[in-house]
């Protein structure tokens, strides 16, 4: 049909796209010939398309739903038939996918698109099924062009725009070809019968949710199909050659080799400079790692280039998120795949983030390579927010230091935006929202702020004034003689001026005899430009100098010596300069800067000030008789206040309010009488600060008194002719409270474990140049100036411990007062190990830096239960702008789709990964060694299998007596809501295969006798011998009747058969002793239902149940004191073969050097022969290394058991496991490392990360690990680069066991993951949910399957 035949109804609307959509025809009287048209319709509960002649056309309702059932199942299926959630599920399909046809419905009948539709073939199968291909042509109303966007079914219409496309040269074929032509190409019958649940023919993006799980959305698979670090950027094949050829040999003719060892020695800025000078030196140069002791390997070298091709000025990319579509008249539009949102100017963009995801596999040297990405950059700052005003000072003379500061009204950059937003959500009393509430109370007397004033710095009131007044109160007190007392410099200004004492001498004298009828001291601070000069606060004694408004200052009382006073930013102490040094009124100062070296570091304490003077001017305050409200008490004010953010709760509001609205006679009194808070105080009885208000009271000047159970307020007792300004903190209280001051930074924070601390540190000191970097290491409680961390160091290393406990909502860490060059997360996957909200994620994600990396070689657990929602956290960490700070796009577009196994979901996840992600695998590198893995199956000694054996029991009797292996009831553990006891099960489970141990078993008060009365009213004699033998045996266990094993918790029948739970489950509707064939009192599902099995499964033995007693257990106890395990006395075995090896490698070297020694001829140089024999010595001695092993396990108790047995074998050994304490760690792991005669270093989990163990040839892994990442961690310590020898891994489990059941699971291939697919599939046939995640289904596998151990018996 041509554009020129559409109906009037669609007038008004574009065409912009076309999908064909697969239909079941629900009536076959009569042919469906192609290209008739037809119509939505909507019946209630049905909807479908509906020819002009009548026929109906439904959606199809499953997948492939006619292939598996019979005709009458199979016509049910093709029209529909679920009611209710079912019916919800069919509109939405699989896995979230929503059938088409609904979508077409609900958005035209809300008008936001319309349709026109035709049939283009008809395909008919036995029993008379068919189904319909017709061609949708979707249009858009024309006012989208004039910003229109769909009301509330944006999600809806994005949904449908992924399935339509605008290839519009593919389309005119369908218009004009005969389609029910078996020769057209598209006429394949194949196509039109297994098409998806979203029923659009040919759909890729929701083809793969039919086959269930598989192997292609396993996320360790994905990582592996990403590529590694691009091969393609190696060194071009260039030389030098000379301008002249008759030149002179000169640099031309040094090989590359000499060139390169030449360029690696000198220092940064000099290869910077070299490389300028031609291509050749320049591509050479592109390879050095300024002052890196070591040439960094290929995989290396393209990673660092990545890295910092990553580092370098993100610019705008094409969001991923927006769907690119064109008008079938060529106009362009594009709708965004989550929110529906639809934009038809140029095309969305988004800004990249700096940094990603570097995850090569373990021991590939990561930490190498990232401590080359930092000595490339060495020097570099990180590059401020746009529009941001740089302060620059002379923090250091050899580096260039600054900072910035920061309102949430100037937040330019995405990342500090959300960050600052972060920060003041959480406190609830920053900003704007804090101010409003304030003045809101004030009144209409409150003023506002110049623009000019807004923009300076806030005050530093950090040093309580009240602690000065106090000092002064005291010498006021006492007699008239002289004192020498410590006083501190009250003196405040606002950050856009100085926070210094000029030498006032000069300036007194002069104004002095200016105007004698005004106070000398207010001549003084008249006299000072307020702009550009501190207010300075002077204390004297009153005795000293006496002072009134009409009697000038004697000079005899004025200090004589000209001194100069500036105050930290840092650590708020005063410090004494001299007069030869420069200070810049503008910017900040700290002890660092101070030119006296005895006074350049903050922990120095503050120098003594001895003067004795009233108080005569003091901030805050203002001189009687003058005009209140002045712009430097403002600014003074709103220093306080932003100082003391945290404090502004809500009775910190009232007081504000109720002391800035004191009247001026209640402002005297405060003088002598002092005034009462309105707010009662009852932890004043106890002597303690209940209320934060008090803080900032004390920082304004005032001076608190507890008076009965309220509080007095007073001014300092020296104070002279002043009134606190309440008009100023009126003005204050109006201003928004929220700067923060930012350090410009060329350090890169690190943040590691605990125990890869000490691996950083020794990593540097063996790569680095000495003195090239300069390291921080924050692991203690020290509290470092937020300046001292960004401009002393070029590396700071804390752990993530530390990391963690500085995130408060209730103060702002030095960490995060740094504006870093790079952060780098070592081991970052911890971030996504648990998804709720903790603090070292609110802490990565507030951090303020260029560039962020994660470092792991596991970027999820590789487990099977292992979920892709765990990246999420890391992306949001890296400031992701499309999926990381968009939590509805990232579920929308990846989590959902790639739980559901859909295509789309894996296309997306795969698209960001390759952008954001490097990885480089040991098997695309030929330098290292093989691995060789085996498992090692063995058998339980007799005294071990028994352990073993009760522990099964107890479990194995929970599972049968629950309604005979029914998982509905509630008290079994294949009940999913036992998750917590049964993981606590297979644990106890799995540590038994390694240590023995006991459960302690008791009858529950008279459970016993109650079975023995029911035997006896069915006719057991009471004094008969059977009576005693059955109790007995129920309270201390017998041999079984049937299979005469014995068993500890024996089943007793109701025809009184004493049988082991294996023959008791042969049969649940008989006993099974030969000759019985007692049937029990079966009890129907019907019947059974009750509170704790509200769904049974099947009929159950009732009388058989019921007749058990209850048996009181306590937790499982391991006891690896008396264990004799196979596991480690294979171990032990072994140990001693690779120790015997050891002995006779160095007899062989031994006999090798005497043999060579002998037949030399005599040197006369014998100190030269010397130096050589040893050299030779060392060389062969390399050659026979001796072997080392790395002994794992994840159980502390079987780590006791081995450590026993290696003492009493006489093997050295080291240890790595918690919770030895770090000093010893490292003292074992020097041990293992120098010292041959240690052979063994035994670890568990928390060593498995981070160490360089090439030299180790042997590992065992003494029980098998769910978590294959885990297990690569440690196999890693020594199959790395550096490894000059195979690495022999083994992995020892016990035959027949739980562990045995765990190998075959985790094998790929496993029968396992086909029941679980089946599982699901099924589950979604039914219209309901699956029942159990993976991990469950694992978990409840291996209890299901839970056998007992036969040891042979040794005849």
């Amino acid at each position: 049909m041509a554009d020129s035949e559409l109906d009037d109804s669609i007038s008004g609307y574009k065409l912009c796209g076309f999908l064909r959509v697969v239909l079941a025809v629900a009536q076959q009287s009569r042919a469906l010939p192609s290209c008739v048209p037809c119509s939505l319709f909507a019946d209630g509960s049905n909807v479908g398309f509906r020819t002009y002649d009548g026929i109906l056309l439904f959606p199809v309702s499953e997948v492939n739903a006619p292939q598996e059932m019979g005709r009458e199942e199979s016509s049910a299926w093709n029209v529909g038939g679920c009611t209710g959630a079912g019916l919800k599920r069919k509109r939405r399909g699989l896995g979230g996918c929503r059938s088409i046809v609904h979508l077409l419905q609900m958005l035209t009948a809300k008008k936001c698109v319309n349709i026109q539709a035709r049939v283009l073939k008809v395909s008919s199968r036995e029993f008379g099924d068919a189904r319909a291909l017709i061609l949708v042509d979707v249009y858009l109303p024309i006012d989208v062009w004039s910003g229109w966007q769909f009301p509330k079914s944006g999600a809806l219409a994005a949904s449908l725009f992924k399935h339509v496309s605008c290839n519009w040269e593919a389309r005119s074929p369908l218009l004009s070809s005969n389609h029910n032509n078996r020769d057209y190409p598209d006429a394949d019958d194949e196509g039109i019968w297994s098409i998806s649940n979203c029923h659009v023919f040919g759909c890729e993006t929701h083809n793969a949710s039919s086959s269930g799980r598989n192997r292609s959305f396993d996320l360790h698979e994905i990582f592996k199909c990403l590529p590694s670090a691009g091969r393609d950027n190696m060194i071009p094949n260039t030389r030098m050659e000379p301008e002249n050829t008759s030149a002179r040999p000169g640099i031309w003719d040094l090989t590359d080799d000499v060139l390169y060892k030449v360029l690696s020695l000198l220092h940064p800025i000099d290869v910077v400079r070299i490389s300028a000078t031609c291509h050749h030196l320049r591509c050479l140069a592109s390879s050095i790692t300024p002052c890196m002791k070591l040439k960094l390997f290929p995989h290396q070298e393209a990673a660092v280039e990545w890295m910092l091709e990553r580092e370098r000025k993100p610019e705008f990319m094409s969001h991923p998120l927006y769907m690119r579509f064109s008008t079938v008249d060529g106009f362009l539009f594009y709708i965004n795949a989550v929110s529906g949102e639809i934009s038809t100017g140029a095309a969305p963009t988004i800004s990249d983030f700096r940094g990603g995801l570097f995850c090569d596999e373990p021991g590939l040297g990561k930490t190498v390579t990232a401590l080359s990405l930092i000595l490339k950059t060495h020097g570099t700052l990180a590059d401020p927010p746009d529009g941001v005003d740089v302060r620059w000072c002379m923090h250091k003379l050899d580096r260039r230091c600054g900072y910035y500061e920061l309102g949430s009204n100037n937040l330019t950059t995405t990342y500090l935006q959300s960050a600052w937003k972060r920060f003041i959500d959480r406190n609830c009393q920053k900003g704007k929202d804090c101010s409003s509430k304030l003045s809101s109370d004030l009144g209409s007397s409150a003023t506002t702020m110049p623009p000019s004033l807004k923009q300076g710095r806030p005050l530093h009131c950090e040093i309580s004034i009240a602690s000065k007044a106090a000092s002064v109160m005291k010498l006021s007190t006492s007699s008239s003689s002289t004192y020498s007392t410590q006083l501190k410099c009250a003196a405040r200004s606002t950050r856009s001026l100085n926070l210094l004492k000029r030498d006032l001498m000069d300036t007194y004298q002069k104004n002095a005899d200016v105007d004698q009828n005004k106070n000398g001291m207010d001549n003084l601070i008249s006299s000072i430009d307020i702009k550009n000069v501190t207010r300075v606060q002077s204390i004297t004694d009153q005795d000293a100098l006496l002072t009134t408004s009409n009697k000038k200052h004697k000079r005899d009382n004025i200090p004589d010596s000209g001194e100069t006073w500036v105050q930290c930013d840092a650590c708020r102490k005063w410090r004494k300069l001299t007069n030869r040094q420069y200070l810049d009124t503008k910017a900040a100062w700290f002890c660092s800067m101070n030119i006296d070296p005895s006074h350049q570091s903050c922990a120095v304490p503050e120098e003594s000030w001895d003067y004795k003077r009233k108080i005569t001017y003091l901030p805050g305050f203002y001189t009687k008789g003058n005009k209140p409200g002045k712009e430097e008490n403002i600014l003074f004010f709103t220093s306080v206040l932003n100082d003391h953010l945290m404090l502004l709760d809500s009775k910190a509001k009232k007081a504000l309010t109720w002391l800035a609205n004191l009247s001026t006679y209640q402002l005297l009194k405060m003088e002598n009488v002092g005034i009462t808070s309105p707010f009662v105080d009852y932890s004043t009885v106890f002597g303690k600060q209940s209320y934060s208000y008090h803080a900032i009271f004390q920082a304004f000047g005032l001076v608190a008194k507890p008076h009965r159970q309220q509080t007095k307020w007073f001014y300092p007792r020296t104070l002279e002719n002043l009134i606190f300004d309440s008009t100023a903190l009126k003005t204050a209280l109006t201003k928004p409270l929220d700067l923060c001051r930012l350090y410009l930074s060329g350090a890169t924070l690190i943040v590691v474990p605990a125990n890869l601390v000490e691996h950083w540190k020794t990593q540097i000191e063996k790569h680095v140049s000495p003195g090239q970097l300069h390291v921080y290491v924050w692991n203690d409680n020290s509290k470092p100036g937020a300046h001292n961390l960004a401009w002393d160091y070029d590396v700071v290393i804390t752990t993530f411990n530390r990391f963690s406990s500085e995130w408060s909502p209730h103060k702002k860490s030095v960490l995060m007062q740094v504006h870093w060059l790079r952060v780098i997360l070592d081991e970052g996957h911890t971030l996504g190990s648990s998804l709720s909200l903790t603090n070292k994620f609110q802490m990565s994600i507030s951090l303020h830096a260029s560039n962020r990396w994660i470092l792991t070689g596991t970027p999820t657990p590789n487990t099977p239960s292992s979920q892709v929602a765990q990246l999420h956290p890391m992306l949001k960490f890296l400031h992701e702008e499309a999926y990381g700070l968009d939590h509805k796009s990232w579920e929308a577009a990846i989590l959902r789709p790639f739980e559901a196994y859909m295509v789309e979901g894996r296309a997306c996840l795969l698209q960001l990964l390759k952008r954001i992600m490097i990885s480089a695998r040991k098997i695309d590198l030929k330098s290292i060694p093989p691995c060789i893995k085996k498992v090692t199956f063995l058998d339980f000694t007799a005294e071990h299998s028994k352990s073993y054996n009760e522990l099964v029991l107890t479990v194995r009797r929970n599972i049968l007596m629950a309604d005979w292996n029914d998982p509905s009831h509630v008290e079994s553990l294949l009940n999913p809501k036992q998750w917590k006891f049964r993981s606590s099960t297979i644990k106890n489970v799995r540590l038994s295969c390694c240590v023995a141990g006991h459960i302690k078993v008791t009858d529950a008060g008279q459970d016993i006798q109650e079975t023995m009365d029911i035997l006896v009213q069915q006719g057991l004699d009471p004094f008969s011998e059977d009576y005693v033998f059955i109790k007995i045996a129920l309270l201390d266990g017998c041999s079984c009747f049937r299979c005469k094993d014995w068993c500890r918790l024996p089943i007793i029948t109701p025809c009184r058969h004493l049988l082991c739970l294996d023959c008791v489950a042969l049969d649940s509707e008989q006993c099974t002793y030969p000759g019985c064939n007692y049937r029990y009192e079966m009890q129907s599902p019907e019947v059974l239902k009750r509170p704790e099995n509200p769904n049974p499964k099947w009929p159950v033995p009732k009388d058989l149940i019921e007749l058990q007693p209850s048996y009181k257990q306590d937790d499982w106890d391991p006891d690896w004191e008396s264990t004799s395990s196979s596991k480690v006395a294979y171990l032990i075995n072994k140990l001693k073969d690779l120790l015997d090896s050891n002995l006779q490698m160095h007899c062989c070297v031994d006999r090798i050097y005497n043999n060579e020694t002998l037949a030399s001829p005599p040197n006369t140089h014998s100190e030269v022969s010397t130096h050589q024999e040893i050299t030779r010595r060392n060389c062969d001695s390399h050659k026979a290394l001796p072997l080392k092993v790395i002994v794992f396990s994840q159980f502390l108790e079987h780590i006791h058991v081995i450590e026993q047995q290696l003492t009493i074998a006489g093997i050295i050994y080291g240890k790595m496991y918690s919770p030895l304490h770090s000093f010893n760690k490292m003292k074992s792991l020097k041990m293992f490392q120098y010292d041959a005669n240690c052979t063994v270093l035994l670890m568990d989990g928390s060593a498995a990360l981070g160490l360089d163990l090439s030299f180790v040839t042997h590992v065992f892994l003494m029980e098998p690990i769910w978590d294959r990442s885990m297990e690569e961690q440690v196999i890693s310590r020594a199959h790395r680069m550096g490894a000059t020898r195979p690495i022999h891994v083994e992995t020892l489990a016990m035959r027949g066991t739980i562990e045995e059941q765990m190998l075959d699971f985790l094998q790929g291939d496993s029968p396992s993951w086909t029941v679980l697919g089946q599982d699901i599939l099924t589950a979604r046939r039914d219209c309901t949910r699956a029942a159990r995640t993976f991990h469950d289904f694992a978990e409840s596998n291996y209890l299901a399957h839970l056998n007992f151990v036969r040891t042979p018996v040794k005849i």
